[in-house]
């Protein structure tokens, strides 16, 4: 069992033992918060020397030596720029050393709020799912950021729920309110397995003010982003997806082409989770992908009827797109486009603020 209770400070991965107060980039940033981590990476508040705050994605020594730290930055930097809204903003970025010596490539991101994995198992007792109308506002978002990335000829690669991430408070003066009514919590000493005392701090995310049981009024107004593109790349090229392999396109798995309807794969998988609290594959998937889908897919009317999640009049609607999204053959799937065009999904924002 693990000593630590997020990232694991003496993992070979080598995470940066951060944690409030501490300066990074000779000064010029001090952390103030932890956001979130991720297993190639962890996320801290930090304002800067003029008074800015930003959010300072560090990754572990690993991630910055295989090239998918750099890879991001170079993606955020390039053609996801191009893209209008819902990804993440960098505003700069630096190389920080650990008491060891070791490189880690840090992304200076604008701040964002909690992901809607955290979201989903927020519902601890009722099953760690979310109500359809929650999964239908999350798809429609994140299909928007799909279709512009498809625009422009790229592949996300790892469209999973932690990776969608809701809009967060961004001004200094709303940061610091907040920070004023929930300080950070305080490191923790922890002995790691290597014998090695870490400070290891506990993730606070600023609150967005959704539940899992939002209702549909309230949910409309959510602002999902689409983040972490270590694994992106271009529509068609070597691209190495993320993400656990049962929630992997066919093709992926046999080594073959990857383009953007790989990601509608990921989508349509990421959304039955969603919706049921339960991966749809399990890992014979992993070795038979064309059989296990096939069988699987074949079948969504009786797992959705089976999970008591969905009334009766919303099974078939859901179950269509499921199957449009869960084609075995690429060119089947619907595209992101496809989706907004549908009538299953919502996305946007009725707040009357935003354009």
């Amino acid at each position: 069992m693990s000593l630590f209770t997020e990232e694991q400070l003496d993992s070979p991965a080598g995470y940066f033992p951060a944690q409030p107060s501490q300066t990074l980039d000779n000064g010029r940033w001090t952390i103030t918060r932890k956001l979130g981590w991720g297993p190639r990476s962890s996320t801290w508040l930090a304002l800067d020397s003029v008074g800015r705050y930003g959010a300072i994605k560090i990754f572990t020594v690993e991630a910055t030596e295989d090239s998918t730290g750099a890879n991001e930055r170079k993606m955020l930097l390039g053609p996801v720029k191009n893209v209008p809204s819902g990804v993440p903003e960098i505003l700069s970025d630096f190389y920080e050393h650990d008491s060891k010596g070791k490189r880690h490539l840090c992304l200076v991101l604008r701040v964002l709020g909690p992901s809607v994995e955290n979201l989903r198992l927020s519902n601890t007792y009722d099953g760690e799912y979310l109500l359809l109308h929650s999964v239908q506002k999350i798809v429609g978002d994140i299909s928007t950021r799909l279709g512009g990335l498809a625009e422009e000829k790229i592949v996300h690669g790892a469209v999973t729920a932690d990776n969608f991430l809701f809009w967060s408070i961004q001004a200094g003066d709303d940061i610091r309110r907040e920070l004023a009514k929930s300080p950070s919590t305080r490191a923790e000493k922890t002995v790691g397995s290597d014998g090695v005392t870490y400070s290891s701090v506990k993730s606070q995310p600023f609150p967005n003010g959704f539940t899992w049981d939002s209702p549909k009024d309230d949910i409309i107004c959510a602002q999902l982003y689409l983040s972490n593109y270590a694994y992106a790349g271009s529509n068609g090229g070597a691209v190495r997806l993320g993400g656990p392999k049962n929630v992997q396109p066919p093709e992926a798995l046999k080594g073959e082409r990857i383009d953007h309807k790989s990601d509608i794969w990921m989508l349509g998988c990421t959304a039955y989770h969603l919706l049921t609290g339960s991966p749809l594959f399990s890992d014979s998937y992993i070795d038979s992908p064309i059989s296990v889908a096939t069988e699987i897919v074949g079948k969504l009317e009786s797992l959705l009827t089976e999970s008591g999640k969905l009334s009766e009049k919303d099974i078939p609607p859901t179950v269509a797109f499921l199957r449009s999204c869960l084609a075995i053959k690429p060119a089947k799937r619907v595209s992101a486009a496809e989706i907004l065009q549908g009538s299953w999904v919502f996305s946007g924002c009725s707040c009357g603020w935003c354009g």
